[in-house]
């Protein structure tokens, strides 16, 4: 009868055996499913999302305009003696100014002795209050009012000069050009 007792154990340790090799035969399943899916995870965001990224920074450079400034601003820059001109885009003129003062302003630019140029944009909600239908320049930056282009040269904080309309600012400009 010791025999027979001995054969029923070995089979139930043969089950619990079986029992122990079925679990982990499925933990092992579930651990090489867990790092294949991590895997394909990691190549996916390797191949695509990292080029997306490097595209990203590449093309994307941040610029600030410093030469844009308001009209508040006209008479409160950090050098002593500059130029600001101010120009409103407009629809119906056949000749683009704003292109011909870019021009004369980039050539005058490359000379050593240039003074700096600041923009004001007219069509800036910041700036329209300053727009009238009458000429108005005062060194008191509330009362100014425009009505045309306008080139200014400042000086110690005050307007030194300034030019009305676009042939007035053009002929200004070749001046400056050819000193």
């Amino acid at each position: 009868m010791k025999k027979a007792k001995l054969i029923k154990t070995n089979k139930k340790e043969e089950k619990v055996m079986e029992k122990d090799s079925y679990s982990l035969k499925k933990l092992l399943s579930i651990v090489v499913i867990l790092i294949v899916i991590f895997g394909v995870f990691y190549l996916v965001t390797d191949l695509f999302i990292e080029p997306v990224k490097e595209n990203n920074t590449n093309n994307t450079s941040t610029e600030i305009n410093s030469t844009k400034i308001t009209f508040n601003n006209l008479l409160n820059r950090k050098e002593k003696e500059y130029y600001v001109i101010a120009t409103k885009k407009s629809e119906n003129n056949k000749v683009n100014y704003l292109e011909l003062y870019n021009n004369y302003i980039s050539s005058y630019s490359s000379n050593e002795k240039k003074l700096s140029f600041y923009n004001i944009d007219l069509n800036d909600a910041l700036n329209k209050s300053y727009l009238s239908d009458k000429l108005n320049i005062s060194n008191d930056i509330s009362e100014i009012k425009i009505n045309d282009d306008v080139l200014f040269k400042i000086n110690n904080r005050k307007i030194e000069e300034y030019f009305v309309g676009s042939s007035n600012i053009l002929k200004e400009l070749s001046n400056l050009k050819e000193s």
